[in-house]
């Protein structure tokens, strides 16, 4: 008989999310992370709990709808973490008109499947706080209702949870080799000892690590995906309001600029592949002076690439839709009569991470 019914590799938002959906079913999980809990790109998160408006700009209702439906399912289990707030999208004459964002809005509202928080309205921010630091001649801006969450946290306390309901968490623990047959024979070390654990079926939740770790780990075919570093900058505080600014950028990317730690504002987030050590992610120059300029468009405060106190940028492992158009969620399973499953999870965003363990 198997130690466990399922270990996972990874302890990022994914791997916790999964140990903990399925303890509560009753299974026998055990979790290995070579670091911290949430050390990588689940550490550079958004930090947004939402419906996310740019899928509803590309005709993804269905996704919309599902988010927002998760959206409600996080402020229900989890108020202490998961923060409603008002995001404000100001007018700007050269981007979308403003008979489309309020219909966007309205569609937005109606998607969601109960009406826990205020509905959207318009704003004359010239008579309202969320004005006091945006630029003239903007003078109406859109408000609506999603969330915030300390991303780092929400981990955390999801192990903890998935703990407390009997699962195995081991941080500092390394698996360097998995042998895959009826059952897996995975090799640890933690703490200095190796140690032998068998399991019923395995999870490659690694992240930007699935490739390296289905190459050199487990020898299994790696998952086919390329990776994707998403960057957000951090500069002292730009408004005093308690909100979340959305500005539509010439490109037609929304950039979003929130509080942070009381005394910043994070601005984000720009996304593109790259190739190399996920490790070694850092920010580049261009994309540093791209948020600086979307900001500026807005802010009457000029932000230049030596205000940035600090970069947040993490990588993940995403699979490319049809046509090329977008980087998805990677959710495979592998199982036959005569060798044991193999789960990869790696991408998605922190609204869904709860449904997606749930889906496996």
């Amino acid at each position: 008989m198997a130690d466990y019914d399922l270990a996972i590799i990874g302890g990022g938002l994914n791997g916790v999310s999964l140990a903990r959906d399925a303890v509560g079913r009753g299974l026998r999980v055990i979790l290995v992370e070579q670091g911290d809990l949430g050390s990588a790109a689940s550490s550079a998160s958004s930090r947004l709990v939402h419906g996310d408006l740019a899928s509803l700009e590309r005709r993804r209702v269905l996704r919309v709808r599902a988010a927002l439906a998760e959206r409600d399912v996080w402020l229900r289990i989890a108020p202490h973490l998961v923060r409603p707030i008002r995001f404000a999208i100001p007018a700007h004459a050269e981007e979308r008109p403003t008979w489309q964002l309020r219909t966007g809005l309205w569609l937005y509202d109606r998607l969601a499947a109960r009406k826990r928080l205020p509905a959207a309205t318009t704003l004359d921010v010239t008579h309202h706080p969320i004005g006091d630091a945006l630029k003239r001649p903007i003078g109406t801006a859109f408000a609506y209702s999603d969330c915030v969450v300390d991303d780092s946290r929400l981990v955390v306390l999801t192990a903890l949870d998935a703990a407390e309901r009997g699962a195995a968490i081991r941080t500092g623990a390394r698996c360097v080799r998995a042998d895959r047959d009826r059952i897996w024979r995975l090799a640890i070390i933690h703490r200095g000892h190796r140690r032998i654990v068998t399991s019923r079926a395995l999870a490659n939740a690694t992240g930007a690590w699935s490739v390296s770790t289905a190459e050199t780990v487990l020898r299994q075919p790696p998952p086919r995906v390329v990776a994707r570093q998403i960057s957000q900058i951090v500069v002292p505080r730009l408004f005093d309001v308690d909100a979340v600014y959305v500005f539509q950028n010439h490109d037609g990317r929304l950039i979003f600029a929130q509080p942070y730690e009381r005394d910043f504002t994070l601005i984000g987030t720009v996304a593109h592949e790259i190739k190399g050590e996920p490790a070694l992610v850092a920010m580049p120059a261009p994309d540093v002076a791209y948020l600086c300029r979307a900001a500026n468009r807005y802010f009457r405060s000029d932000i230049q690439p030596v205000d940035v106190v600090r970069t947040v940028s993490g990588a993940n492992m995403m699979l490319r839709a049809a046509g090329g158009e977008r980087l998805e969620t990677v959710v495979s399973l592998e199982a036959s009569r005569t060798q044991a499953p193999l789960l990869t999870m790696c991408g998605g965003d922190v609204t869904t991470a709860r449904r997606r363990a749930a889906s496996c």
